[in-house]
C-alpha cells in the first residue's frame, strides 16, 4: 500500500512540476505581443517536413500561419504543404510534449534502477517523437493525396489512440522489465526457488 502511494505521489508531483514548466514556457509565445508558434512545436513542423522531403513531397513550413487567418485567442501554428498543396497544420497540442510529459511521470513515478532510466528515457522519448512525426505525416498525405477523406477520424480518433498505445507499451515495458516491481519480483522468485540437489 505504501509502494502505490508514493508511486501516485512522484506521479502527481513530477507532472505537476513538469506541467508548469511547459505552461510558462508556452505562455511566453502565446501572449507575445505578436504571437509566434513556440520553438518545439516549429522543431517538429521542420522534422516533419524533412521527413516528407525524404519521402519525395516537396514540403514546404508557413511560419506563424495563425497570423493568416482568425483564430481562438493564443492559438498558434506553423502550416505544412505538399506539392504546393494544404497539408496540415502544426499546433502546439500537436508537438508531442504533453504525451511525453505523461511517459515520463510515470516512469519516474513507478521509479527504478537509474542506470536503467538514464537510457530508457532518452529512448522512449524518441521513439514518442517518431511516432508522433509519422502521425502528422499521415495526416498530411490523407489532406494532399485522398482529399482529406477521414480526416477527423483519424485525427481524433484513431492516431491519437495510437500514440497512447505507444506510451502504454513503453509503460508495460518498465514495468515488467526494469521497474522496482519487476525487480522485486524477480528477487522473491529466485529466493523462493527450490534447490534441485535438495
Amino acid at each position: 500500500m505504501k509502494g502505490v502511494v508514493y508511486f501516485i505521489l512522484r506521479f502527481l508531483g513530477t507532472f505537476a512540476v513538469l506541467s508548469v514548466l511547459y505552461g510558462f514556457f508556452i505562455q511566453k509565445y502565446d501572449t507575445a505581443e505578436i504571437p509566434t508558434t513556440d520553438a518545439i512545436t516549429r522543431y517538429v513542423s521542420y522534422q516533419t517536413r524533412f521527413v516528407a522531403e525524404k519521402l519525395g513531397y516537396d514540403a514546404e513550413v508557413a511560419r506563424n500561419h495563425h497570423l493568416i487567418y482568425a483564430t481562438e485567442e493564443e492559438q498558434t501554428m506553423d502550416s505544412l504543404f505538399f506539392n504546393g498543396e494544404y497539408a496540415v497544420s502544426v499546433e502546439e497540442g500537436c508537438n508531442g510534449v504533453s504525451v511525453a510529459i505523461l511517459f515520463l511521470s510515470f516512469i519516474i513515478g513507478f521509479g527504478g534502477e537509474w542506470k536503467k532510466l538514464i537510457w530508457f528515457i532518452p529512448m522512449g522519448l524518441a521513439f514518442l517523437h517518431v511516432s508522433n512525426i509519422t502521425r502528422i505525416i499521415l495526416l498530411g498525405v490523407l489532406n494532399v493525396d485522398f482529399g482529406g477523406q477521414g480526416f477527423h477520424f483519424f485525427h481524433k480518433y484513431l492516431f491519437t489512440a495510437i500514440i497512447y498505445a505507444a506510451v502504454f507499451i513503453l509503460w508495460i515495458w518498465w514495468v515488467n522489465a526494469y521497474g522496482k516491481t519487476g525487480s522485486k519480483a524477480n528477487d522473491n522468485l529466485q529466493t523462493n526457488e527450490v534447490d534441485p540437489q535438495a
